[in-house]
């Protein structure tokens, strides 16, 4: 998939310009505080419906914005055709519209999806377990959109459950209710989970060890539901909850579940989190990011692809070789940065440099 333009309005300090994106390699270069990440921001939320600088998406419309909250739109060729796209948010409520007509988030993600590598990126690996079950889900939903829906309805009754025990006392029948629906759900997110990590494992260790210089890294999910088909894992689980409930009843909150699972990435046979070194955590980030665009490749169109400050935490070989490879596996890569040096030629691919200053593109 690729960008051919895009405009963004009520969007931080972007003015509403129609921007032409259309090269292998965009580049948005300025001095901090001008907007750079700001338009990487709004590909991103066109490429996953959501912000990675905020957990709230209005946390981006800037005072005064007219009525009507965030417009992005962009003009993109996917699935062999070209589409327009357009996302708008605000107080009705997120709109999706592809060729001016209402989709899913599932049809639009399947059409158009971005991921990313910021600076901030590297903390996953020393994060608490949350960060990295965020990372492996949204390599899930590059590789597999539909896993979404999944998603959603999982964390909709883990959020009902949790509810029933902060209020009024939970009655056996509601939460039999909830359980059963969880049993379900909690172990079809671990097989995704587990279906995905097979996929790009054998990609990862191998690309960390061309990064980190023929040193070794694993990676494993850590799941509270163990190993097993579908069917035994509904089973397991469902036992469990029957067996928790009260010592979830006596703490007000649920308890080991699918929500509780851990993406555990090991460097040199010690565990990354505590013993990972900082270039050691940049080159297991870099190496998960590589594996994931080289499986969407593999299984379909390879999504858009941010780099947000490009050279703040690459050496100049080490961007090169990053871009190089991200450029090889077919990605539109968009990068922003102060320092136009930094950016390393293609060979032959078009680097389209874009010019930002005070939200305005040159």
């Amino acid at each position: 998939m690729r960008v051919l333009r895009f405009q963004a309005r009520s969007f931080r300090n972007l003015c509403a310009d129609v921007v032409d994106v259309d090269a292998p390699m965009v580049v948005f270069h300025g001095r901090n505080g001008q907007g750079k990440t700001n338009a990487l921001e709004a590909l991103g939320v066109l490429g996953s419906l959501r912000s990675f600088r905020s957990a709230r998406l209005q946390d981006a419309v800037p005072r005064g914005a007219p009525a009507g909250g965030l417009d992005v739109r962009a003009v993109v060729e996917s699935e062999g055709q070209t589409r327009q796209f357009a996302f708008s948010s605000g107080d009705a409520g997120r709109r999706l519209q592809r060729e001016e007509r209402p989709v899913d988030a599932v049809a639009w993600l399947t059409s158009l999806r971005a991921s990313w590598f910021s600076p901030a990126d590297v903390g996953v690996v020393r994060d608490e377990p949350l960060a990295r079950r965020a990372l492996l889900d949204r390599t899930i939903l590059t590789l597999t959109p539909s896993y979404l829906a999944l998603a959603r309805d999982h964390r909709r009754v883990i959020d009902q459950k949790s509810a029933l025990y902060r209020g009024a006392r939970a009655q056996d029948a509601e939460l039999d209710v909830l359980d059963a629906q969880l049993a379900v759900l909690g172990a079809r997110v671990t097989v995704a989970r587990r279906a995905i990590l097979d996929r790009v494992t054998g990609a990862f260790e191998r690309l960390y060890a061309e990064i980190a210089g023929g040193e070794r890294a694993t990676v494993r999910l850590r799941s509270t539901l163990g190993e097993g088909d579908e069917a035994t894992l509904v089973e397991r689980y469902a036992r469990s909850l029957e067996s928790q409930r009260p010592q979830e009843r006596e703490r007000r909150r649920v308890l080991g579940g699918a929500q509780r699972d851990d993406l555990v990435f090991e460097v040199g046979g010690h565990p990354a989190r505590t013993a990972a070194s900082q270039g050691q955590a940049r080159s297991v980030v870099l190496a998960w990011k590589l594996a994931e665009i080289l499986a969407a490749g593999e299984s379909g169109e390879v999504p858009i692809f941010l780099v947000d400050d490009l050279g703040s935490e690459l050496d100049a070989a080490r961007t090169a070789a990053f871009v190089h490879r991200l450029y090889e596996l077919g990605a539109q890569v968009f990068v922003s940065t102060t320092d136009v040096r930094a950016v390393p030629a293609l060979g032959g691919g078009k680097v389209r440099v874009i010019p930002v200053e005070g939200g305005t593109f040159g």
